[in-house]
């Protein structure tokens, strides 16, 4: 649990909202869609139907929480980053999602918190590991 820096400061002292979205590998259940042939610089694909749990608490109002449904897609290899299993793509999804949850304002209405925080999982997965080709997509 943290602290919303995004709203932080509209709130009465001692009354600052907290907000969740930790997550765990566990999170990402990775599937392959496409098995890899083995040939060429990479190949393969596997998927994650993932459904992430936000919550936020604002004294004395009880707990709001909703879910996120999307998708996480990745190849089983790589050129630049070799063999990515089920596990390291769960680690990966995991990494990126939470250092996006932590960016997220969370006083927005929960449709639009997750289409931007879609949005947002998508481009930093592009920015922070180019060449990995990870897809980001709505349910």
């Amino acid at each position: 649990m943290s602290c919303s820096d995004a709203c932080s400061s509209k709130c009465p002292p001692g009354m600052a909202p907290w907000v969740y979205g930790g997550f765990d590998p566990s999170d990402f259940n990775f599937v392959v869609i496409i098995n890899d042939p083995g040939t060429g610089k990479g190949g393969g694909w596997q998927e994650a139907k993932v459904n992430l749990e936000f919550r936020r608490l604002t004294i004395p109002h009880p707990i709001k929480s909703w879910i996120c449904n999307f998708s996480i897609g990745m190849p089983l290899r790589t050129e630049i980053y070799g063999q990515i299993d089920a596990d390291r793509a769960a680690s990966l999804s995991e990494e990126i999602t939470e250092e996006v949850a932590n960016r997220m304002d969370y006083d927005l209405p929960p449709g639009i918190f997750c289409s931007r925080f879609i949005d947002q999982t998508r481009t930093t997965f592009i920015s922070k590991y180019k060449g990995l080709g990870a897809r980001v997509t709505n349910p």
